[in-house]
């Protein structure tokens, strides 16, 4: 079915562009041109990441697991790979168990300052 929107789409442009005149085709041509540019350009733009963390303060009351998720966007630049998952679940299970979200957090705030500082140190 996308074959006929695109074919629908190629009749409808030829149309257009048969009602413009040469100086308005040209501007067409180069309006295309423009787009074309910048869509291979946004293709091959890898996205920027942070050096620093970002400053995404900790609420008075918040839950350890939308702690977890504060600090994942914290610390946008530590891959959140399986030894991050692994040991960040290891920490919210002592929420299961028992401890206080203050608690789990603040050992989660420690857990990813260290993943960042080993990061920084090119080991992360």
């Amino acid at each position: 079915m996308l074959t006929g929107a695109v074919d629908q789409d190629r009749k409808r442009l030829l149309a257009l562009w048969r009602q413009l005149g040469e100086e308005e085709r040209r501007g067409l041509l180069r309006f295309a041109q423009c787009l074309a540019n910048e869509s291979r350009e946004a293709e091959t733009v890898e996205p920027a990441v942070a050096d620093l963390p970002l400053a995404i303060p900790r609420p008075a009351v918040e839950s350890a697991v939308a702690g977890l998720k504060r600090l994942k966007k914290t610390y946008p630049m530590i891959e959140a790979d399986e030894r991050v998952l692994g040991e960040a679940s290891r920490i919210l299970m002592q929420k299961v168990l028992g401890a206080a979200d203050a608690e789990v957090i603040d050992q989660l705030e420690a857990f990813f300052a260290q993943r960042y500082q080993g990061w920084r140190e090119g080991r992360g």
